[in-house]
């Protein structure tokens, strides 16, 4: 019965939701506070039913209900418990339906904050933005109905009272820890953003269209931000561990979905200081908030319709259309209401200057905006390529790591002239001031890269160029692009060294001259001072630690891209392979059975400059799934070496291995790698410090 009570309580979430949307409308076109209580409770019913539903198949999971097609789909009785319940997202329909739980959850926290400010203030602004999600909450329930051609209800059983003797078992590749936090983190942060939009659609609906709807959300979208940087970064961890390609990061169209909504939630959370600060782009901030929402509807197109191929994506299915379909309808409605509202959407200010801090955080929106449409164009190739010629042309990796290259180097630099330039118009004193010393470090940087890397090119030691990295690995790609000037002056790592260090000074110069004068007004250390700096205004020294993150970011992504090494060998036992300083002998191999899959290990003696240093055991698994036959994992080796990794990789194992057969090895040599990690966790770290502003209003935009 508990599958059958999980089915009703998705047909009645159908009519709460029809309840809310009805009842908040009339009550606040009518002002019947009445009325409005009821949507609310509807809303938290709303949260009920769905946490039924979605208990109900975990329950399902827990007990082998292998009467349930999703759970034959997608589990096991010798999966683990852990990944039992994690494959309640483990297919499409059951993560249709943890979507749908999670966007009631958001919908019950909104009921909640806006009760509690409704009842100080009379406000109705939260109940304007309750419409709009639960709209969204009648979608994905209409989905999850099973209703819908393209998808089943997650609870459903089989018909005519079969029960199935085991379960086909999750995919292999998500019976990890990596890929059990993962989507969720994705899903969070999506859903998240649908609160600042439905903020936005409520201020336009009442009218109040001013800075109140984004001084209400700003926590909101900086904790979809922090929680889709964090979910991006677990995804390519798991790529670098579990793929076994030794790289973290290939513009899959999947990678790139998540990619395109973080772009356009961090362009939002700049340009919303303008309208704070300056109540300029009103009309602008509206439409980039709606576009980040979309593109949260546009990445779940993606990965469920199969109209494009990708490693991370869902089956294909017929829920493409409805997908798309929404996304215009509500694009629509948007676009209807700005219509509506065209008067007082109008900036109350201008532009004064070029050199302000607008100007540069419009920039820094427009660069992102643009990189979002260049990713959206390369990822949307293979179907336009399709659609004009009959024929699906992909796009390689290399074609998304040019066309950003000059876009990235423009944003790193932004990322310290933003924070430290006078809002309106900088004076000549003030840029002497501000920006003398770091453009002069910034030159002395560039120039002293440009010099050691003519005298000793590539071999270079990293610790002298950390910073030339940041762009180093695309100087070959575009060579080929007709840059044959560049072949003896690697302009982009200059540039990029330049910006590094100019954005290190400047905003470590922001903390210096604050924390000093805040010592001397307190009379107390230097240190003290910069704490109490921090904490006057979360909010703006927090963005600052996130643009030291970013710089450390461009460091280990372009080190660890640029200067690897690879090598690649057919190997026996007994033989040897080098990869840079690190030589890797093969001595032995080893099976050891588990519950539902066999692990084969091959096992590398590794030694450094002729010295023994460990040993590494690449393996692959090999799951036990019903009716599929086995199915295997890479299991690669990864060994740290300060901030570099050694990553060794194994094929497919033969039969006759033990008796001397070949297997095929890759290794790699990933310099600075880790700090790929360091510069996302100092990122995440800012993002914790801004959103602990405790006012609604910073001091300090």
């Amino acid at each position: 019965m508990t599958a059958e009570i999980g089915q009703a309580a998705i047909f009645l979430s159908v009519l709460s939701c029809l309840w809310a949307i009805a009842f908040l409308s009339v009550g606040l076109r009518m002002r019947n506070p009445n009325a409005i209580q009821s949507g609310r409770n509807a809303v938290l019913a709303t949260f009920i039913l769905i946490s039924i539903s979605t208990g109900a198949l975990i329950y399902g999971f827990l007990t082998d209900d292998f009467s349930m097609r999703y759970v034959v789909e997608v589990s096991s009785a010798a999966q683990p418990l852990f990944y039992k319940i994690t494959a309640l997202w483990g297919r499409m329909s059951g993560s249709l339906l943890f979507w749908l739980w999670i966007l009631t959850v958001v919908g019950a926290i909104v009921v909640w904050q806006g009760r509690q400010r409704n009842e100080e203030t009379h406000d109705t602004l939260a109940d304007h933005a309750l419409i709009p999600i639960v709209v969204v909450q009648l979608f994905f329930t209409i989905l999850v109905t099973g209703l819908i051609e393209g998808i089943y209800n997650p609870l459903a059983r089989f018909p005519n009272g079969q029960v199935a003797a085991d379960g086909q078992g999750m995919n292999p590749l998500l019976q990890t820890p990596l890929m059990a936090i993962h989507p969720p983190t994705l899903y969070v942060g999506w859903i998240s953003l649908t609160v600042p939009f439905a903020f936005a659609v409520g201020a336009l609906t009442s009218g109040r269209v001013g800075s109140e709807w984004i001084l209400r959300t700003r926590r909101w979208t900086l904790f979809s931000w922090i929680i889709l940087t964090l979910g991006i970064a677990l995804g390519g961890n798991w790529a670098y561990k579990e793929l076994g390609w030794g790289g973290y990061w290939a513009w899959d169209p999947v990678e790139n979905a998540s990619f395109m909504p973080w772009l356009l939630g961090t362009a939002y959370l700049h340009s919303v200081m303008i309208q704070e600060k300056r109540n300029m782009l009103k009309l602008w901030n509206i439409l980039l908030i709606t576009l980040a929402f979309q593109f949260t509807l546009l990445g779940t197109f993606i990965t469920r319709s199969g109209i494009i191929t990708s490693v991370h994506a869902f089956a294909q299915s017929d829920i493409g259309p409805y997908f798309l379909g929404f996304i215009l309808a509500s694009t629509g409605g948007v676009i209807g209401l700005v219509i509506y509202r065209w008067k007082r959407l109008k900036s109350a200010n201008q532009l004064e200057s070029l050199l302000s801090r607008e100007s540069a955080f419009v920039l820094n929106n427009w660069l992102l905006v643009g990189l979002t449409l260049i990713i959206l164009w390369g990822t949307l190739w293979p179907v336009i390529s399709e659609a004009l010629n009959g024929e699906k042309s992909s796009v390689p990796e290399s074609f998304f790591n040019k066309v950003v290259i000059i876009p990235g180097i423009l944003l790193l630099f932004l990322t310290g002239a933003g924070p430290i330039i006078s809002w309106r118009k900088i004076t000549t004193n003030n840029f002497r001031r501000l920006f003398a010393f770091p453009l002069l470090m910034g030159l002395a940087g560039g120039a002293l890269t440009w010099g050691l890397l003519e005298l000793i090119g590539d071999t270079l030691p990293q610790s002298l160029v950390l910073c030339s990295f940041a762009v180093a690995f695309l100087v070959d790609d575009a060579l080929t692009w007709g840059f044959r000037a560049l072949m003896d002056f690697p302009l982009y790592s200059v540039l990029c060294s330049f910006a590094a260090v100019f954005v290190c000074v400047a905003i470590f110069a922001e903390f210096y001259r604050g924390a000093r004068l805040r010592a001397k007004r307190q009379e107390t250390s230097f240190f003290n001072g910069l704490n109490l700096l921090i904490q006057r205004n979360k909010r703006r020294y927090g963005g600052y630690i996130i643009h030291i993150g970013i710089v450390i970011l461009y460091i280990g992504i372009m080190g660890s891209k640029g200067y690897f090494q690879l090598e690649s060998r057919s190997m026996t036992f007994g033989e040897s392979m080098e990869v840079g300083k690190y030589q890797l002998t093969m001595r032995d191999s080893f099976q050891k059975d588990y519950a539902n899959y066999r692990r084969t290990a091959v096992v590398f003696d590794v030694a450094k400059d002729g010295k023994q240093i460990g040993s590494m055991e690449p393996a692959r698994h090999f799951y036990y799934r019903v009716g599929q036959g086995d199915q295997d994992t890479v299991e690669s080796a990864i060994r740290h070496f300060g901030l570099n990794d050694l990553y060794v990789a194994i094929g497919n194992i033969p039969p006759n291995f033990k008796a001397g057969g070949f297997v095929n090895v890759q290794a790699y040599h990933n310099p600075l790698i880790r700090v790929v990690w360091i510069g996302i966790a100092v990122m995440v770290l800012g993002g914790i410090v801004a959103i602990a502003e405790k006012s609604d209003r910073s001091r300090d935009p």
